[in-house]
């Protein structure tokens, strides 16, 4: 398994999941909150495991029903057949006492929103959402935000937000000296200039810099690797 690096944000996240697995009779709902790239969904998949959760991913378009075989599958139902409706009831025994990480939420419009506010209600199951700020939408949209009311007064503050590193020493302690250890602060300036503080592109650059390090046998990170790896990126990246 890799090495967990654990961040303010992760740290933040962790503490807010536990407060929700602490108060399930009242059907608590937590939120991670953040740009692309600032990882969320490492996050929630960490959270998952250290916690005994279960995760699922949305994409543009879910449907209700969609979404509640997604979470059959990951609590591990096997009767997966039948309506929106028959999978909703064979959930409330299986989501009991449960932790739910929803990744990729902003996609989900108020009906999957309130059918997984039902699942937090009356199964006493763990719900916590991730996305970006477009899943604040249907909360603030006049059409739907009556709808939503219960819901948003489970949230509350039970919301983390998940922001770009900016402090070099932040970017030095989580995302280089867990891989490379010490590095000077000419290196850790040019991996903070092609990072930008963003923890998904920080990882693959991180990954660059170890496979350049391979290739011309190296045994320390300097800022010419880490400029050679972010080169080395850019054309993949852009044929990607």
């Amino acid at each position: 398994m890799k090495q967990v690096i654990e961040t303010r944000h992760l740290r933040d996240a962790r503490q807010m999941a536990l407060s929700i697995c602490d108060s399930l009779d009242t059907g608590p709902i937590g939120q991670i909150v953040g740009e692309p790239g600032t990882g969320k969904t490492w996050a929630g998949k960490w959270l998952a495991r250290e916690l005994d959760g279960v995760r699922v991913c949305c994409s543009h378009g879910i449907t209700s029903r969609a979404l509640a075989l997604k979470i059959c599958i990951a609590m591990g139902e096997q009767n997966q057949s039948g309506s929106t409706s028959a999978l909703i009831a064979r959930l409330e025994k299986q989501a009991s006492g449960r932790l739910l990480i929803v990744d990729e939420a902003n996609h989900l419009r108020w009906q999957q929103l309130e059918l997984l506010r039902y699942l937090a209600d009356e199964a006493g199951m763990g719900l916590l959402l991730a996305g970006t700020e477009l899943m604040d939408r249907p909360f603030s949209d006049g059409r739907t935000s009556t709808l939503l009311a219960q819901l948003a007064s489970r949230i509350g503050a039970k919301r983390v937000r998940f922001e770009r590193l900016t402090a070099l020493e932040e970017i030095t302690g989580y995302m280089l000296q867990p891989h490379f250890g010490k590095v000077d602060k000419t290196t850790a300036q040019t991996f903070a200039r092609h990072a930008k503080g963003y923890w998904r592109d920080g990882a693959e650059l991180a990954a660059a810099c170890r496979r350049v390090m391979q290739a011309q046998q190296l045994d320390k990170l300097d800022a010419v690797v880490v400029d050679a790896a972010a080169n080395w990126m850019a054309p993949a990246r852009h044929n990607a």
